[in-house]
């Protein structure tokens, strides 16, 4: 039950959150986490507005009957989303209450009728309609102590287990560290020697078993080149091989990791079982700490969609041309705003006709779980609610990421995300073959130009079946000066890919579509997500930094991103304006081939090209490159040459 309340409904209780202590994930000087429970009305605890927790230790187990909870003052309708958990102990939690209505805060702030016992209560603040900080104005918890102290199952079925509370352990030492979260001391157990070991004894797979082993992992050393090799064995300390883990440095030193259980005989998967963890190689100098362990059923992936059937072509035969960009974050990840500011921002201030944001996948909340992330459900709810067809798309993706190999890619027209935090995906076939089972899928390969020497650079090795969901590779002339900036496309294309160049900013620093001139341009009949989607996959799209600059390509009558017949001529037809008043020029454009060579040149002075030439057909694909009076310019999708 929940209500708003006054004072008097809830002081018939005995307080129990008074003079306890109070901590958060971040905090504003003078709003500190302690100022929520300090009686006040005129103080408060604040900190970053979306996705923040506060917490509080009671200090013992209570019963908690009732909680009050206010968050922001209500003035001018604002209003925040939260949700509440409850534990017993700092490590596994459970949901009591959450509020999703987008209704202003009212005086008093709610109450909420509950019976739980815990120890230990968690304030998460999903969204804050302020924009600027997330606050809670008081939160009282009113109980009694436990009549004895509980004390949760030593080993919950698929709960979090502290390492430190291990039944045996051989070559690692007990260690405490403080970087784990804000205000909190942890015990660990770290080890860098191969043979070292960890035992749980009576772990619950429970009669549905288990499929995945996670931990929350950390690294002495902080070079991502140096990993552990850690394996799950179950009964014994050379019983049967159930997992591997190859660990090594994300984002930060510590992450939650998570790696498959399997094993032929599914009884090892199933009911009660001692579990090894077995350093079996340890790079120099490298040493793994562990804070916690869980053996867990993951949530599976969703079923595949068919892929779309292609849209006919407009009934006049001319496509429209709409801008925007396909890579972007907010403070959904480690951006700043919200997706639901960025859109706007998109729209009314930068004037783009659509906006994906892409936040990386290792930063949704409940990443190695795709179906209980909040933040996933947020964006996809928030990007309907800014759709406008035909004047704005709001779409969304997640941005893939790699930290110590081949790169980064942008997933879209997905129904979950993929998180290589999930060790299975450090094997890039692995990940490859995973996409490939979704049809409908886009796929986007990241700033290639960063990826230093791994994967990516080398855009290898073909694969037929990817090539159907792998549309796009982004460009940077500024980052990749090769070629004219084209470096990166010219490699992909020449391998035999059929992807289009696509402009983003990847934003993480706000100004969507106003940090640069970087835009991705896509040929469609109409605004809608089915027409987008539907040019992507047929590679109806360009790169241009040249605002504005519209251009359509067409060979033989084939609209760019086509595929046709080889003949002995080829008929190019160019035709590039702008579509609005930019003063800009179009001096130049190029037919380009294989490995970027430029096969036929043609000098132009004027806001409007009109050009028709006949070259004779000896290249694989040909696409174009048209030249703004200042060097931006638009390099569209090829249209590539079949044998007969």
């Amino acid at each position: 039950m929940t209500e708003n309340i006054s004072n008097e409904q809830v002081r018939q209780l005995p307080l129990v959150s008074e003079g306890k202590t109070a901590t958060a994930e971040s905090e504003l000087e003078g709003f500190e986490a302690g100022k929520a429970i300090d009686g006040r009305p005129d103080t408060s605890w604040a900190g970053a507005p979306y996705y923040q927790w506060w917490k509080l230790d009671l200090h013992q187990a209570c019963l908690i009957e009732q909680i009050r909870l206010e968050t922001e003052s209500g003035e001018g309708g604002h209003y925040s989303l939260y949700f509440i958990e409850a534990s017993m102990d700092d490590l596994n939690w459970t949901t009591v209450a959450e509020k999703t209505a987008e209704s202003p805060s009212q005086p008093g702030g709610k109450r909420y009728d509950l019976s739980i016992e815990a120890r230990y209560l968690k304030v998460t603040i999903t969204y804050s309609s302020s924009g600027d900080t997330a606050a809670i104005r008081r939160f009282e918890a009113y109980g009694q102590p436990a009549a004895e102290p509980a004390s949760p199952p030593r080993h919950p079925a698929s709960g979090k287990i502290r390492a430190a509370d291990c039944d045996e352990q051989r070559g690692f030492a007990l260690q405490e560290v403080d970087e784990l979260e804000n205000g909190r001391i942890d015990r660990v157990l770290v080890s860098g020697e191969a043979g070292s070991y960890v035992a749980f004894r009576g772990l619950d797979f429970t009669e549905s078993g288990v499929d995945q082993l996670r931990g929350e992992f950390g690294f002495t050393n902080l070079d991502k080149e140096k990993k552990v090799r850690l394996e799950v064995r179950v009964d014994g300390l050379q019983g049967e091989k159930i997992g591997e883990l190859v660990l090594f440095k994300q984002w930060k030193r510590w992450s939650i990791l998570g790696g498959k259980l399997e094993h032929a005989d599914r009884s090892l998967l199933t009911g009660m079982h001692d579990v090894y963890l077995i350093i079996k190689e340890a790079a120099p100098e490298q040493s793994l700490m562990i804070h916690w362990i869980a053996a867990v059923r993951k949530s599976p992936l969703p079923a595949p969609k068919p892929r779309s059937r292609a849209l006919p072509a407009p009934a006049d035969g001319e496509y429209r041309i709409y801008f925007g960009n396909l890579h972007s974050h907010t403070a959904f990840s480690d951006g700043i705003g919200t997706p639901e500011y960025a859109y706007d921002y998109a729209r009314y201030t930068a004037g783009l006709d659509f906006l994906a944001i892409t936040e990386h996948s290792n930063l949704y909340d409940h990443y190695l779980d795709w179906d209980r992330s909040r933040k996933w459900a947020d964006i996809q709810r928030m990007a309907d609610k800014k759709t406008e067809d035909g004047a704005f798309l709001a779409l969304f993706g997640a941005e893939t990421t790699w930290y110590n190999q081949f790169g980064h890619m942008n997933t879209y027209n997905m129904d979950c995300f993929i998180n290589t935090y999930e060790t299975d995906f450090n094997d890039i076939p692995h990940y490859y073959n995973t996409v490939k089972q979704y049809p409908d899928s886009i796929h986007q390969w990241n700033h290639p130009w960063s990826c230093g020497n791994r994967h990516l650079d080398g855009f290898d090795p073909y694969d037929a079946e990817l090539d159907e969901v792998l549309h796009l590779v982004e460009i940077k002339p500024a980052e990749s000066s090769e070629l004219g900036g084209l470096y990166y496309y010219v490699l992909a294309l020449d391998k035999g890919w059929h992807i289009a160049p696509a402009g983003n900013q990847d934003n993480h620093h706000g100004q969507w579509g106003t940090e640069n001139t970087l835009r991705t341009a896509v040929l469609v009949d109409k605004l809608t997500r089915e027409d987008f989607f539907d040019a992507v996959r047929h590679q109806r799209v360009y790169f241009t930094s040249a605002l504005h600059l519209k251009v359509w390509f067409r060979v033989n009558g084939a609209i760019m991103g086509s595929r046709i017949r080889r003949t002995d001529t080829l008929q190019f037809d160019i035709k590039a304006l702008y579509g609005a008043e930019t003063g800009g020029r179009i001096v130049k454009a190029e037919i380009i081939g294989e490995q970027g060579r430029v096969v036929h040149t043609f000098e132009h002075e004027g806001a409007e090209l009109e050009w028709k030439v006949e070259l004779p057909c000896e290249d694989r694909y040909y696409f174009v490159k048209v030249y703004q009076h200042d060097d931006e310019f638009a390099a569209t999708a090829p249209i590539w040459i079949e044998e007969a």
